[in-house]
């Protein structure tokens, strides 16, 4: 059973009451019934374990029967910052970065990205990709959904991003520095920014920019992943190098 997410203030002494999407999805995709158990996660990562009262089309409660406050976070706090690609393929890579452990995904407006969001879709778009992340996170059995913030040029990014341990710019035209390498000496790094570009990469003077700003070009290898892929690459070198998975 997934985790699900849910807000302090639904929850009342040892009862929880659930609501809105959450109740659709609980009661007419699970079919959740009473006396069924479901586990809820509050903003703050504590974990409760509820005993289905009553699903009703309004709303469904349930008693709190274990409850487990969060321990230590993890062990690496990780921010995607991706050049938006064609297509589905942003939904696919925060679905993948959710499940990959991610904290935070900054979509990046860059030179060479061809998607141009209307400023009257943005609130839609973001909306879309925060239930991808929220949903993936379920499934992952997280317990907490990463943040998905409004798209954002690339200059502006870099004026105005926080900069991590380790700020990494994923880039082909790198000969130098390799992840392994550059993780190697890393491991002591508690947060991390990765910048990954669009289908036709950053040019050369967005490169300039970005390494202006602090970070560092790594290559994942002789090969030219896709966009989309190279952010499933590198979440999975992190976590297997400085997570906290033995």
């Amino acid at each position: 059973m997934p985790n699900f997410f849910i807000k302090k203030s639904q929850i009342e002494k040892d009862k929880i009451k659930i609501g809105g999407e959450l109740l659709k999805h609980l009661r007419d995709s699970l079919r959740i019934q009473q006396g069924e158990k479901v586990i809820c996660i509050d903003e703050d990562g504590n974990q409760y374990t509820v005993v289905v009262t009553s699903a009703g089309k309004d709303q469904l409660a349930g008693d709190i029967v274990k409850r487990v406050e969060r321990g230590q976070g993890p062990a690496v706090s990780i921010h995607i910052a991706q050049a938006i690609p064609k297509g589905p393929k942003l939904d696919l890579i925060i679905q993948k970065s959710t499940e990959l452990g991610v904290n935070t995904i900054t979509p990046i407006l860059s030179g060479r990205t061809i998607v141009r969001i209307e400023k009257e879709r943005v609130e839609e778009k973001v909306g879309r990709w925060r239930r991808i992340a929220l949903e993936a996170a379920q499934q992952s059995n997280r317990l907490d959904v990463p943040e998905v913030a409004p798209p954002i040029p690339l200059a502006d990014f870099l004026s105005s991003f926080r900069k991590a341990d380790l700020n990494l710019l994923l880039w082909e035209g790198e000969k130098r520095h390799g992840i392994k390498k550059v993780l190697k000496d890393a491991h002591e790094a508690k947060s991390i920014v990765i910048l990954i570009g669009p289908e036709g990469g950053f040019s050369d003077s967005e490169v300039e920019m970005a390494v202006a700003s602090g970070f560092t070009p790594v290559s994942l290898g002789e090969l030219i992943l896709r966009t989309e892929t190279a952010p499933i690459a590198v979440l999975s070198i992190l976590q297997y190098e400085l997570g906290s998975t033995e």
